[in-house]
């Protein structure tokens, strides 16, 4: 849990300071600053913004730096993103006062889990955000899953800069290595990446009856490895070879792996279309909800205690949806980052924290123009 958090020269945020709970609930109007509190955790743990992916945009205009700064229960973490004069970002991370050189470990100390109804490329794009959503939660559940991870990333670089070069059919034993190697890692990828999935989709179909009830029965998950499984990566990269040289990269692998969201007919069950082609913009916040929610879900069952972070609450659902979703983020053994456009809603959390037992501790700030200040809880 983040205790102490200091944010510098973060968009509007430019000297932030504060102290935080188990709940906090940041109420303020649109352009405040509010959600910019949550782009500055979003980039201690993950290192990019979920806004934008130029770090120039996050920066304070007119400033080369931004810091944030978190003392948690775990130790001390940071991460300061600069720009050069043709601005260009690099990154200082530290733990503890060290500095570390890997974003993973930032990742592992703090996971952060964004709850945001309104992000529908993750439903209507490429299978990339997708995949990201099975990973993150797959790096934090199997611990062999990191290492595969990167040594699989390394090798696909490899065997792509080989594909590209004018002499790659005079070296077929090379390539034949580079594919025996990527399939062995492609294989604990996908092992890993199958046994979380399973597991998910059990809670998955549980919050889908809560939030999208009448689609229980026609609403399913499934995984695709990004090659076939029966035949294996290495006998498929050799069948392909010739194409790949073609093209110049890598068509099949682990990279290419996706989670589809299956929409079934009434009657017989066969496939029909994707979902995000059935469901209504509603209907897709709220498949959007059950998705991440159960995420949130797994992850506290598997003993982690990740960092929620929603952004405007109450914009995107309807009060029965925010209901839910508040009863179940609240019920969980995680810290949450609320932002809202609505004081009723931090009254609401309020009353709903009373009620539990025993209350987890609730922190409401005010946010205005850049300024955050801490506010009472009504009695």
């Amino acid at each position: 849990m983040i205790e102490k958090l200091k944010i510098t020269q973060i968009r509007n945020l430019y000297d932030i300071d504060l102290n935080l709970s188990s709940c906090n609930v940041f109420v303020g109007q649109n352009g405040s600053g509010k959600t910019s509190l949550l782009e500055a955790v979003f980039l201690l743990s993950r290192g990019k913004s979920f806004r934008h992916h130029e770090p120039k945009r996050l920066i304070t205009h007119h400033q080369s730096s931004c810091t944030v700064w978190a003392k948690t229960t775990l130790g001390e973490l940071g991460i300061q993103k600069i720009l050069d004069d043709k601005s260009f970002a690099t990154s200082v991370m530290k733990r503890n006062g060290q500095n570390v050189y890997s974003q993973s470990v930032l990742s592992f100390a703090l996971p952060t889990l964004l709850i945001d109804p309104s992000g529908m490329e993750l439903l209507e794009e490429g299978s990339g955000g997708r995949r990201q959503l099975l990973d993150w939660l797959v790096f934090h559940v199997e611990h062999r899953f990191y290492g595969a991870w990167l040594s699989y990333q390394k090798v696909l670089k490899q065997r792509n800069a080989l594909l590209k070069s004018s002499h790659v059919r005079q070296r077929p034993q090379e390539i034949t290595a580079w594919d025996y190697e990527l399939s062995c890692h492609a294989q604990v990828l996908h092992e890993c990446r199958q046994a979380v999935f399973e597991n998910w989709r059990v809670y998955f179909k549980a919050m889908l009856g809560r939030l999208l009830p009448k689609y229980t029965d026609h609403i399913n998950l499934s995984y695709q490895a990004g090659f076939d499984e029966k035949v294996g990566l290495f006998h498929t990269l050799g069948q392909r070879l010739e194409s790949d040289i073609m093209l110049g990269y890598t068509r099949v692998g682990s990279h290419r792996a996706d989670v589809l969201v299956n929409f079934y007919n009434d009657s017989d069950k066969k496939f029909k279309e994707q979902a995000v082609n059935v469901l209504s913009r509603g209907e897709k916040k709220l498949l959007i909800t059950a998705l991440k929610l159960s995420q949130l879900q797994m992850i506290c069952a598997s003993g982690g205690m990740p960092v929620v972070l929603i952004d405007d609450v109450d914009a995107e659902l309807d009060e029965w949806a925010v209901d839910i979703l508040l009863d179940v983020v609240l019920s969980l053994p995680c810290q949450s980052l609320m932002t809202s456009l609505q004081q009723k809603t931090a009254q609401q959390i309020q009353e709903k924290l009373a009620k539990s037992q025993p209350s987890p501790p609730l922190k409401m700030f005010h946010v205005e123009q850049g300024v955050v200040r801490e506010a009472l809880p009504e009695i």
